[in-house]
C-alpha cells in the first residue's frame, strides 16, 4: 500500500476514506483511522479538551488538506489515480466495482473480496475571506479556480460546492471542488487489466441522485447545498429552520441567496457521471469482461440491500447474525465488522434523515442482541442535525446498545471520535476469522432478489462475445 496521498485529494472526504477502507480489507488490515496520520490522530483527543471556539478553529485549520490557488492548475490527477490503485494488492480478482462513493457498497466489495475504484474525489482549495453564508460571493470567488481546472483537466467534470449548513467550519479556510472522471484514467485502466481476468465482472455503481445547479460550462457546475439535514427547498427558499439557524450563529440573514439554478446535475458527492460508461464498455469489450450496472437514487438505500445480502451470506456459513454495527459517513471498518459477524448499516451523516433511515431499518428487523453505533462529528449545529438523545433512543433498541467512540457531552463537536471509534470497536467481541468470500453470482442473485424493494436495479450492460468460428 502506498503512503501519503498526493496534493489535490482530501483524505477526510467520502471517496478517499472509503477507498482506503476497501483496500485495507483486501490487505487483511483493519481500517483504524481515516487520516492515517499518527500525528493528527494523537492531536484529536487533545483538541477535545479545548473550549468550543478554539476547538472549532483547530479542527478547521488542521483538517483542510487544501492546495493553494497557484497549485490548482497543476493538480496531478494521474498521481491521485496511482495513489488510489496503489492502495490495493495486485492479484487476480473475479470482479471490481467502479463509480459512486457509497459506504454500504464498500462492505459489499469486502464481502466479495474485490476492489472499488471511485469516480469522484474532492479537491479542497485554500480560500480565506469568503462568507460561508454568501453563496454568490463564493460562486464568483471560485470562477478562476474552476477555469484553471477546466483548462488543465479535460477529462474531468468540476462541481464547485458550497454547503454552509454542514461544512461551515471548513468553508472558513477553503472551498470545495468535487471532481468526477468522465474518461477512464490510464492508471485505472492498467490496474483493471492487471487484476481482472477474462470473464470477470466490472460492476458500475450508479447513484442517479441529482441536485439543482448553476451550470457554468459543459463540464462545470456550482452546487449550493448538499445531501444532509436540510432540504433542497430550505437551501433555495429558506424557512423557519433556516431563520433559527442564522439566529443560532448570530448572522443577520433570514435565508441564503444562491445563484439561480438553471440545470440539474449528478449530486457532487454521491452522484454518478454517466459519460464514464463509454470507456468502461470499450475496455470491457476489449478484455472480454461482463459489465453490470447497479442503479439507485438514495445512497442509503444501498445500506438496506447490504444488510440483506450480509444476512444471507452469513447464513450460508451457518451463522445467524445478531449484532448490528452502524457506520457514520467515513467512520467504518469492514474487516472488524465481518470478524464480528455483524450486519453493517451505513448512514450518510449524523442528521435526522439518517436517523430516520436507521429507525425504518430497525422497525422492519427482529430485535438485535447488540447494536454498536458510530457518530461522525462535523462541528456544527446545522439544520437537521440529530440530537444525541435521538441517537441514544435508537442505539437502546438493541439488547445491548453502545456508542463507539462518542463523547455524548461534546457531540457534534466531538472531534476525537475520528480515532476513538475504532479503539472502541476493537474492544468488543468475540471475533472470528475471515469467511470465504461471497461469490459474484451469489451477490448478483441476492441483489436482484432484494434490490427492487429498496429502489435498486441490477442490469447487465455487456457480456463477452463468443469467439467467431473459423476453420482452416
Amino acid at each position: 500500500m502506498t503512503g501519503k496521498s498526493p496534493p489535490g485529494i482530501a483524505r477526510f472526504d467520502s471517496a478517499a476514506a472509503m477507498v482506503q477502507a476497501a483496500a485495507f480489507f483486501l490487505n487483511g488490515r483493519e481500517f483504524d483511522s481515516p487520516s492515517q496520520s499518527p500525528v493528527l490522530d494523537r492531536m484529536m483527543p487533545l483538541v477535545n479538551w479545548l473550549p468550543k471556539t478554539p476547538r472549532e478553529w483547530v479542527y478547521s485549520v488542521g483538517m483542510t488538506e487544501a492546495v493553494s490557488k497557484r497549485q490548482v492548475g497543476n493538480i496531478d490527477v494521474e498521481g491521485i489515480s496511482r495513489w488510489i490503485t496503489g492502495l490495493f494488492p495486485v492479484r487476480p480478482f473475479p470482479a471490481a466495482f467502479i463509480g459512486s462513493s457509497n459506504g454500504a457498497l464498500v462492505h459489499v466489495a469486502a464481502a466479495l473480496g474485490v476492489p472499488w475504484l471511485p469516480q469522484t474525489f474532492m479537491c479542497p482549495v485554500r480560500h480565506l475571506g469568503v462568507d460561508p453564508d454568501d453563496p454568490r460571493q463564493g460562486f464568483e470567488a471560485g470562477k478562476p479556480i474552476v477555469e484553471a481546472l477546466l483548462k488543465s483537466q479535460p477529462d474531468l467534470s468540476i462541481h464547485h460546492m458550497q454547503d454552509p449548513n454542514q461544512d461551515r467550519l471548513m468553508l472558513k479556510t477553503m472551498s470545495y471542488y468535487r471532481l468526477k472522471f468522465r474518461r477512464l484514467p490510464d492508471i485505472y485502466r492498467s490496474f483493471l487489466k492487471h487484476t481482472l481476468p477474462e470473464g470477470a465482472t466490472l460492476y458500475v455503481d450508479n447513484c442517479t441522485l441529482k441536485w439543482p445547479v448553476t451550470r457554468t460550462s459543459p463540464r462545470s457546475v456550482f452546487q449550493f447545498g448538499a445531501v444532509g439535514g436540510a432540504t433542497v427547498e430550505e437551501y433555495f427558499q429558506g424557512g423557519e429552520r433556516v431563520r433559527a439557524y442564522f439566529e443560532r450563529y448570530g448572522v443577520n440573514r433570514t435565508r441564503w441567496e444562491p445563484p439561480e439554478p438553471n440545470d440539474e446535475a449528478p449530486e457532487a458527492e454521491w452522484g454518478f457521471e454517466p459519460s464514464l460508461l463509454d470507456d468502461i464498455r470499450v475496455l470491457a469489450d476489449e478484455m472480454r469482461w461482463r459489465v453490470v450496472q447497479i442503479s439507485f437514487e438514495d445512497p442509503e438505500a444501498f445500506s438496506f440491500l447490504t444488510a440483506a445480502i450480509y444476512r444471507d451470506w452469513y447464513r450460508d456459513q451457518g451463522v445467524d447474525p445478531r449484532r448490528l454495527v452502524v457506520d457514520s459517513f467515513i467512520l467504518m471498518d469492514p474487516h472488524r465488522t465481518i470478524a464480528l459477524r455483524a450486519l453493517p448499516f451505513w448512514l450518510i451523516f449524523n442528521v435526522e434523515p439518517s436517523a430516520q433511515t436507521l429507525r425504518r431499518f430497525l422497525d422492519q428487523e427482529p430485535p438485535f442482541d447488540e447494536i454498536d453505533l458510530m457518530l461522525f462529528s462535523h462541528g456544527t449545529e446545522g439544520i437537521g442535525v440529530a440530537s444525541i438523545d435521538q441517537w441514544r433512543e435508537l442505539v437502546s433498541r438493541g439488547g445491548k446498545g453502545r456508542f463507539l467512540g462518542v463523547d455524548e457531552d461534546l457531540y457534534p463537536r466531538d472531534f476525537a471520535t475520528l480515532i476513538r471509534y475504532h479503539q472502541d470497536l476493537t474492544r468488543i467481541g468475540p471475533v472470528e476469522g475471515m469467511p470465504s468470500p461471497l461469490a459474484p453470482d451469489r451477490f448478483e442473485a441476492l441483489a436482484t432478489l432484494y434490490g427492487p424493494q429498496f429502489g435498486i436495479t441490477v442490469e447487465e450492460l455487456a457480456c463477452p462475445k463468443e469467439p467467431a468460428f473459423s476453420s482452416t
